[in-house]
């Protein structure tokens, strides 16, 4: 710096405070921490010591809150983020002779920055294969929701704890409450008022409000008569009547006249916005004194709107909710944020790997099916030709991750005494997998390049010795098939190349979060939809204008949406719905248990890049809604036709699914 040299002087954060407070918090918008104001204080004591209130110091803060926002940090300054934006500004500060411009001409965050060759040298320094990895519910990192902060604080990984302890069954349902809530308030249509004036309050009172707002159960009581939009879990009470609860009541609903929003499904299980009118009488529990008495009347039931990943990504800082990042930039609280800069250089990344690519089969590969095993070697024999084809024309082989999904078996693997025809035993279940290794050895350029990935259904060992096969008796997350049962497979494979998954599993693919469930869930979702009068008013109008010869649709009368099949129209549905819950099992624990330990595994918030789905009883489909791409694989052999062999190939550079068929 120009002019004479300062002596430094021993500040407390008590005297930067007000300063501070001042450009950085009221004129910026930015929230300092109390650590972030100690490294600003030891700052700027040693850099303009006595001069500590003049305009250069001034200054410098200003170019401290500019840097911090180009480099899209968030709103909360914090220590560690303040240290690192000073150090770049001081970098930048000798580099220009003393000027403290800004940190922009130092970004590298895309290839179109005004220093290529620092941006381009960066990201040839970046290896795929260090962000490209395999998170198992028993390593992925636990993030619990903090309703008083709005953000995410680090837990030790589950392991594989198999009691759950008394919190986690507290905070089940708890957990997925105050994170809808947190993801409602940020949406536009309900984002409270602010009534700063007496002008403003008579405005919102002559005219109508624009925006929404939710209203705690506990708060209607008294306002017999009142409107109301209330959101919480949708379950039954003792009497088998509907109630909805959240953090602070239940209340009883009537829902004879209520509309549905179209598009979704609608469960017990769920957490719903409903919109009604509050009566004091009424409800089948209007004698019980330790509960809101009367009934909630809805007119109105939907579901909290999802929220597009990047968003959600922003509100909570950037968190590392994989754990890709743990290793090189671990912190003591275990919270990893991932620089913005870094992201977008990853996006760039994985779009010039352009080969790589998931190649995902069906569910059910019954391996104790001859005409599966038949299939499979067809199915291989194609892949490994197309290696072979890159191999001659002198290409590598991209990197391939070959994705089987249960059951493996067409009947439970039981420990019981169960006849034959019912249940296989573990030599039969191991002498498949056999098979099935010996088949792949005939193809050694897939043994070589490709990974393979295997994830259980409900017949798979350790799960079916006592669920017996079924759905409602088996526990999310499952396990992986114990490795007792592959060891040919590891035998023949490469080190690291055969990956036991879980159910749910996921995959951290450089800046893409991929996830695969198996489970049926359309038959799922269609057993347990609640039905609506108006349903079936709607239902008797079509049957009475087909007994008249009518050939349009109710649907088509009533509104203006363009006439869709009905498998599309589900497939959104299911879609829609779980997106929008947050979970990929948005139902009561007496339809599948998850353990509460593991409530994070099923959590879809904030919202991966695509889903994979093995419903093996419905068809397969590809639905993207709020930049999310969700995929049903369907059953590995068609339901339409036994000879038609079901598989998909996604490609992550492009983020997009084709699908493929094989007749044998």
């Amino acid at each position: 710096m120009a002019g004479p040299t300062l002596l430094p002087v021993r500040l407390q954060p008590s005297n930067i405070r007000p300063i501070a407070y001042r450009i950085i918090s009221k004129k910026h918008g930015l929230n300092i921490q109390s650590d972030a104001l100690v490294v600003l204080t030891e700052t700027i004591s040693q850099r303009f010591g006595a001069a500590w209130r003049d305009a250069k110091s001034q200054q410098f803060l200003e170019d401290v809150a500019k840097a911090w926002k180009q480099q899209d940090r968030g709103l909360f300054v914090d220590g560690p983020g303040l240290t690192q934006v000073i150090k770049e500004l001081t970098k930048d500060s000798s580099n220009r002779n003393g000027t403290l411009d800004s940190v922009k001409a130092t970004r590298n965050d895309t290839i179109e920055d005004d220093l290529p060759d620092v941006t381009l040298a960066s990201k040839e320094e970046l290896d795929w294969s260090d962000f490209f990895l395999f998170v198992s519910p028993d390593v992925q990192p636990k993030f619990v929701f903090d309703k008083l902060r709005k953000q995410f604080s680090a837990r030790d990984a589950t392991g594989r704890k198999l009691h759950a302890s008394m919190q986690a069954n507290i905070d089940f349902y708890n957990q997925r409450y105050h994170l809808i809530m947190d993801r409602v308030s940020r949406d536009d249509n309900f984002k409270k008022n602010s009534l700063s004036s007496i002008a403003a309050l008579s405005t919102n009172m002559n005219g109508s409000f624009s925006n929404y707002e939710i209203t705690l159960i506990k708060n209607v009581l008294g306002r017999d008569g009142g409107r109301f939009i209330l959101m919480g879990l949708l379950s039954t009470n003792a009497n088998g009547d509907f109630i909805l609860e959240d953090c602070s009541d239940f209340i009883e609903l009537n829902i004879t006249k209520a509309h549905k929003a179209e598009g979704s499904f609608y469960a017990p299980g769920m957490f719903l916005i409903v919109e009604g009118i509050y009566s004091a009488s009424g409800g089948s529990m209007k004698n019980d004194a330790s509960v809101i008495s009367g009934c909630f009347y809805v007119s109105n039931i939907g579901h909290p709107p999802a929220e597009r990943r990047d968003q959600s990504l922003d509100a909570y800082g950037h968190l590392d909710f994989m754990g890709m990042h743990k290793d090189s930039n671990s912190k003591a609280s275990g919270l990893v944020k991932i620089d913005k800069s870094l992201q977008k250089k990853l996006s760039a990344l994985e779009k010039t790997l352009v080969g790589h690519k998931l190649i995902i089969l069906g569910a059910n590969v019954h391996l104790d099916d001859p005409k599966i095993q038949f299939g499979l070697d067809k199915f291989l024999a194609r892949l490994e030709g197309r290696f072979e084809e890159e191999q001659d024309a002198n290409e590598s082989i991209a990197h391939t991750v070959l994705v089987l999904s249960g059951s493996f078996v067409s009947k439970p693997l039981c420990a019981t005494q169960r006849s034959a025809s019912q249940s296989s035993t573990s030599e039969d279940y191991k002498s498949n997998f056999d098979t099935f290794a010996a088949t792949l050895s005939k193809y050694p350029l897939i043994v070589k390049h490709c990974k393979l990935l295997l994830i259980p259904g409900v017949n798979d060992p350790s799960q079916s010795t006592f669920s017996l096969g079924k759905s409602s008796s088996s526990l999310l997350p499952q396990a992986p098939i114990p490795k007792v049962f592959l060891t040919r497979l590891e035998r023949l494979l490469p080190k690291g190349h055969l990956i036991s998954g879980w159910n749910p599993m996921r995959i951290n693919y450089i800046s893409q979060e991929i996830v695969f469930f198996r489970d049926d869930l359309m038959n799922k979702f269609k057993r347990n939809d609640i039905i609506f009068e108006h349903d079936l008013e709607i239902g008797e109008l079509e049957l009475e204008l087909q007994s008249k010869g009518e050939d349009k649709k109710v649907e088509n009368i009533v509104s203006e949406e363009v006439h869709l099949p009905p498998k599309t129209k589900q497939a959104r549905k299911l879609v829609k719905t779980l997106l929008d819950q947050g979970t990929i099992q948005p139902f009561l624990k007496n339809l599948r248990v998850t353990d509460p330990n593991f409530q994070h595994v099923t959590r879809i918030e904030p919202l991966p890049t695509t889903i994979a789905l093995f419903d093996a009883n419905f068809e397969s489909f590809e639905v993207t809604y709020n930049g999310c791409k969700v995929s049903n694989l369907g059953n590995l052999i068609s339901n339409q036709n036994s000879k038609k062999f079901n598989y998909a190939e996604y490609c992550p550079s492009s983020k997009k699914y084709t699908y493929k068929e094989l007749y044998f």
